[in-house]
């Protein structure tokens, strides 16, 4: 009898660990091998994220699945998964409140917004107390720490104990930093606790040094075209010397050059050459011919070399994962995709369960066609209010239209069911805007004059209003393709987010608390700064965008009085622009693209059959 029970017990455990072994894996994102392209898995940046996560994953659990103990530390290990996911947002959003490096209690005010009477432009007023800052930074990167240093011991592979000691030397380093800072109370001259953060985030995700590596690789590889690109713009520098060296505004070779680089960026480039132009027709051929060599031909040698390289990359390394787990995947590789054959209320009710007469007679006129067309009309008249005067008569207008909305979203509440309810996001979304929207009507008709926040909620009408687009099948397979994939954009633009913060730390300890409001100032280029985080931010996203970057950094140069200030622009745009943002938006369009064509050639191949076996039949007959 003992034995019988010892013989259950045993055979119950090696469930539970065959249980504790598959559900690591199991568990996992099915969006995994949903996004796994069959079509042409090496050219398509979904399907490589994709295969490099569950390579990732069956390497890990190949590791830990030859002892049990680890297989239950594991277990251990994947329940604080959501402990991890909030400490590390947290740790990302608390970087807004952080003190400046800069701010101290001896130079500035409370809130470091003047110095010797002069206004510090920030856009944030308020900042967390350093000792409350630093002590959560410092509890939350002790136990991201302390959890990558658990699963690498767990895993035993060599390459994430490299990495978890890395990170563990970082967080030292940023503890040692924050203890002195406190008690320096922020007045530490090197305060690396921001610039040590891109690098802990870098370290602390598998993704991002796996996509800052291969830019690495690539950058390596072509350092010969670098090299073109340097050497002729130090020769197009030396000759506009020669040419211009009258001129006493470009007489230095250090202010050709930052010229010349602004001018092969391609901003403002009639700003530039024009004054020369004015003066004699013949200086605008040196201009021309700069453009030519270095912006039309080298630029777009570099861009071509470093994307094609990339995905060379992605190809190599498709093919070995592939050809050594193509075994282990799944044929799950495509994307099922729902047919919308009715409107939303088929698909929250069945009509067989309606009791009475009267309320099938209703969800038959909700589910009418012209009734869907209706409720798009005056969907769309709702969200058209907002280009005009919003008076009483239109706030009648207003009323009606989302009265009926409102009366049509209790209604479907009530034919959904207290039990189907709360799996409808969709439905409570559309319920909370209706109530919302139709409150701040009849607050409006009573007298109360603040418009704003119902102008920003009736946004949301033009969503059922153009609900017709998802009739349309190419659009509804464009959307969900990239809603799909959006943890892989995610992947894509995270390098482009840690290079911002990098460039934002580095621009924080450079010139941080050094750029002043000014009134004289019709544009306000001061607004542009390193002065806090979100300030710093905002400054690499309009360097981002290009345009006017050379006037940016100008002020820059003119109030440091120096041209080494232009290292760090000119950086800015080399790293983030020319590389990382261009080869990101090529692979994102090239995905939506494939998409597209494979679509197109899916329909066109399904429709052949059936014009064969038309004409087929026609003989027949």
């Amino acid at each position: 009898m003992n034995f019988k029970i010892d013989a259950s017990k045993s055979e119950d455990n090696v469930k539970s660990l065959d249980e504790a072994k598959e559900s690591y894996f199991s568990n996992s994102k099915v969006l995994d091998f949903q996004n796994i392209d069959q079509y042409n898995d090496s050219n398509n940046f979904a399907s490589f994220y994709a295969l490099n996560r569950l390579s990732n994953r069956l390497e890990n659990r190949a590791s830990y699945t030859q002892n049990s103990q680890s297989v239950i530390l594991m277990q251990k290990y994947k329940k604080q998964k959501m402990i991890r996911t909030v400490f590390f947002y947290i740790y990302l959003i608390m970087t807004i409140f952080q003190r400046p490096t800069w701010c101290n209690f001896v130079d500035y005010q409370e809130y470091c917004s003047i110095y010797n009477g002069q206004k510090i432009p920030t856009m944030v007023d308020f900042y967390l107390p350093i000792n409350l800052y630093y002590c959560v930074e410092i509890l939350i990167i002790l136990y991201l720490c302390l959890s990558k240093v658990f699963k690498a011991t767990i895993i035993g592979s060599e390459n994430k104990k490299r990495f978890a000691i890395a990170q563990l030397i970082i967080t030292t380093l940023i503890i040692i930093n924050d203890i002195t800072v406190m008690i320096q109370e922020n007045n530490s001259q090197f305060n690396i606790s921001l610039l040590m953060k891109p690098i802990l985030i870098v370290l602390q995700k598998r993704t991002l040094r796996s996509t800052i590596f291969h830019y690495c690789q690539i950058i390596n590889k072509g350092k010969e075209i670098y090299y073109l690109m340097i050497f002729s713009l130090t020769f197009f520098a030396g000759l506009g010397s020669a040419i211009f060296q009258q001129k006493d505004n470009i007489s230095q070779e250090s202010t050709i050059l930052i010229i010349l680089f602004v001018l092969q960026t391609t901003v403002n480039s009639p700003d530039i050459y024009l004054p020369y132009y004015g003066e004699s027709r013949a200086y605008v051929a040196y201009f021309i011919l700069f453009q030519f060599i270095n912006t039309t031909l080298i630029i777009n040698l570099v861009l071509a070399f470093f994307y094609s390289s990339y995905k060379d990359l992605m190809h190599k390394e498709t093919k070995q994962i592939l050809s050594k787990y193509n075994h282990r995947f799944s044929m799950k590789t495509q994307k099922f995709f729902r047919n919308r054959t009715g409107s939303d209320i088929t698909r929250l009710a069945d009509i067989s369960s309606l009791d009475n007469v009267i309320s099938r007679s209703i969800y038959q006129i909700l589910d009418d066609k012209f009734y869907e067309i209706f409720i798009e009309i005056i969907s769309s008249l709702s969200f058209i209010m907002i280009f005009l005067t919003i008076t009483k008569v239109k706030l009648y207008i207003l009323l009606i239209c989302n009265s009926i909305m409102f009366g049509e979203c209790l209604l479907l509440l009530h034919y959904t069911g207290k039990r189907r309810i709360w799996r409808k996001k969709s439905l409570i979304i559309e319920f909370l805007f209706s109530s919302s929207i139709l409150f701040l009507i009849i607050l409006n008709i009573l007298g109360y004059d603040d418009q704003k926040l119902l102008l920003i909620l009736l946004c949301y009408r033009l969503l059922r209003g153009c609900k017709w687009l998802l009739k349309n099948k190419s659009f509804t397979i464009l959307i969900i393709s990239i809603t799909s994939i959006f943890q892989y954009i995610v992947q894509l633009f995270g390098a482009l987010f840690i290079l911002f913060m990098l460039f934002t730390a580095v621009g924080q300890l450079l010139f941080g608390g050094k750029i002043f409001f000014s009134d004289e100032n019709q544009v306000h280029y001061e607004l542009a700064n390193f002065n806090d985080f979100l300030s710093g931010m905002c400054t690499c996203w309009f360097l981002l965008i290009i345009n006017n970057w050379n006037i940016i950094s100008f002020n820059y140069a003119k109030i440091f009085n120096s041209d080494l200030v232009y290292i760090f622009f000119i950086s800015f745009y080399i790293l983030v622009v020319l590389f990382t943002l261009n080869v990101t938006m090529a692979l994102l369009i090239e995905y939506i693209v494939q998409k597209i064509n494979v679509k197109n050639q899916t329909d066109i191949s399904s429709s052949e059959p059936q014009d064969e076996m038309l004409s087929n039949q026609q003989p027949l007959k």
